[in-house]
């Protein structure tokens, strides 16, 4: 289905080609494949670099040091948790039952408790864990021991472009869904204005963690293959700005943080016009049993 072919190191055109090369490097290849509107990250010599995929330092800034950055990271964070809110509290209903799969340190979750639903949290990294234990979320390291449990919302915010198999981890959530069930997933946009700005710096690439590349057309068929219904989409508006500010840093430029506040600022703007964010969340509806 994907093969490598070195035709550019970077995003050669404002429009995605045919199994064209969007990055190489010396660990790994990104792949595009526009029937499927996904890229897939190719690893050399079939090398998966999984301490660097797994490690803690993917935990957010906010656990780590303290810095202006994130500070800052913190209090945009806080915010996009009520901006999330407002955005899925029509489709949700009270007190309903949710799965956060990726959880992190639990603090989306924690502030949705707040919110009076019965939450469950999902994530694989032990450090994140041991995090978000001592924020009172004890989540469950695999969806294998909630097995015969039902959820009304399963969330997965910048998760689903890590794992391996994207479409079995779809089937899955649908399995685990009740009747007429949502499904929420956030990704990085790979047709956005920052992506194609950026091109082979766009820190959303994040090689090797990210796995899958998405456009909105390779999510929705993804998703709906498996027997969802769109809802609805909306953007994750402080996305663009950090995203921005980490590709300023990639590109070694002085001043990254300013730079890419006001260049995030400037590719939000655009995209009311073109909805071409940097990332989107998606709402889906379980249809099929």
């Amino acid at each position: 289905m994907f093969h490598v072919e070195k035709k550019g190191k970077i995003f050669s055109n404002k429009a995605l080609k045919d199994n064209q090369s969007i990055y190489s490097g010396s660990e790994v290849d990104i792949i595009y494949n526009k029937e499927l509107g996904l890229a897939k990250t190719v690893f050399k010599k079939d090398r998966r670099l999984k301490e660097n995929i797994s490690s803690s330092e993917y935990l957010p800034h906010s656990k780590r040091k303290l810095t202006l950055v994130s500070l800052l990271y913190s209090f945009a964070r806080t915010l996009m948790f009520a901006y999330k809110h407002k955005m899925i509290e029509k489709i949700i209903s009270k007190k309903s039952k949710i799965l956060d799969f990726g959880s992190g340190t639990g603090d989306f979750l924690l502030y949705m408790k707040r919110k009076n639903h019965q939450v469950y949290g999902v994530e694989p990294n032990k450090a994140a864990r041991e995090i978000s234990s001592k924020n009172g979320i004890i989540p469950f390291e695999n969806l294998k021991q909630l097995e015969g449990t039902k959820f009304h919302t399963i969330t997965l915010w910048h998760v689903l472009e890590h794992l391996q198999d994207p479409s079995k981890a779809i089937k899955s959530f649908h399995k685990t869904l009740d009747k007429e069930g949502v499904l929420i997933v956030a990704v990085p946009n790979l047709e956005s204005h920052d992506a194609l700005h950026y091109k082979n710096f766009w820190a959303a690439l994040d090689v090797p963690r990210h796995l899958w590349h998405f456009t909105s057309k390779g999510l929705l068929k993804i998703v709906q293959e498996k027997g969802f219904s769109f809802v609805k989409v909306f953007p994750l508006w402080f996305d663009t700005l950090y995203i921005s500010y980490l590709s300023e840093r990639n590109r070694s430029k002085k001043f990254a943080l300013i730079r890419g506040v006001f260049k995030g600022i400037y590719f939000n703007l655009k995209s009311f016009k073109t909805k071409k964010y940097s990332s989107l969340a998606f709402v889906f509806r379980k249809t099929s049993p």
